[in-house]
């Protein structure tokens, strides 16, 4: 039952759209906000609601002004940025969601303050992703596009299985270009070279896809390398649900 209140910030009209659909249920369902700086994460994680969790009611900011400004700062969150990501981060909590999921794997570090002081869950695209992978172990092939996930997803990977006393060795691979692909328009162009980078990940035991925007990929490249293949959209949106749910 998505989309019940949509909220696009478009970066290029500066312009709000708003969209409600069975408000009439809003006492009895659990909204969920999704926070992008991508429009492309949005299908992976509507379709993951839809397959796990579609009594739940979720709606849509976007602000892909976010991702080129962090491209032009040299990937460096500015306090502007940062200023900018706060109050995106505020503007979805006073409709008081029941949780708020982001979906742009390179504003971590905010994501972390901002869940320090929101009383309602607050998840990083990747937290229940890397909670998959280290269940694993072993080798585990990262796969980004984002030049900023890469390194942060790798720390994040590592750090956590060293303090879990976990035996994991994580081999980051990034796919040049293909980010300004999808910037683009060029999606297609983007898959190819997702696809066609997989295979130097064969031997490692599974492949993390470290974006939401990568997910619709799993199936060919999991058929491409016969390896496990995870991916953060389902497993984010399963996690969101148990910690709204308490289940």
């Amino acid at each position: 039952m998505g989309d019940v209140f949509s909220v696009t910030l478009w970066c290029r009209s500066i312009a709000l759209d708003f969209s409600k659909k069975k408000l009439h249920t809003q006492e009895m369902t659990n909204q969920i906000a999704l926070i992008h700086a991508t429009r492309e994460a949005i299908l992976p994680v509507e379709t993951a609601f839809k397959d796990l969790w579609p009594e739940a009611e979720y709606w849509t900011l976007l602000d892909e002004s976010l991702t080129m400004d962090l491209a032009a700062a040299g990937g460096k969150l500015t306090p502007a940025l940062t200023e900018r990501f706060l109050n995106l981060a505020a503007y979805a909590k006073a409709r008081r969601p029941d949780g708020i999921l982001f979906t742009c794997s390179a504003f971590g570090a905010i994501i972390d303050q901002i869940a320090a002081q929101y009383d309602v869950p607050v998840m990083k695209p990747n937290e229940a992703i890397l909670d998959a992978a280290l269940a694993r172990g072993g080798r585990v092939g990262l796969l980004a596009t984002h030049p900023q996930t890469l390194p942060d997803m790798t720390a994040d990977m590592e750090n956590l299985a060293a303090a879990r006393n976990i035996d994991m060795t994580v081999v980051p691979l990034l796919v040049e270009g293909a980010w300004a692909d999808l910037g683009a328009g060029r999606r297609d162009a983007h898959d190819r070279a997702v696809v066609a980078a997989a295979p130097r990940l064969n031997d490692c035991g599974c492949i993390v896809l470290a974006q939401f925007s990568m997910a619709p990929l799993a199936a060919e490249i999991g058929a491409d390398t016969g390896l496990p293949v995870l991916t953060s959209p389902h497993a984010a949106v399963a996690e969101m649900k148990r910690r709204v749910l308490g289940v």
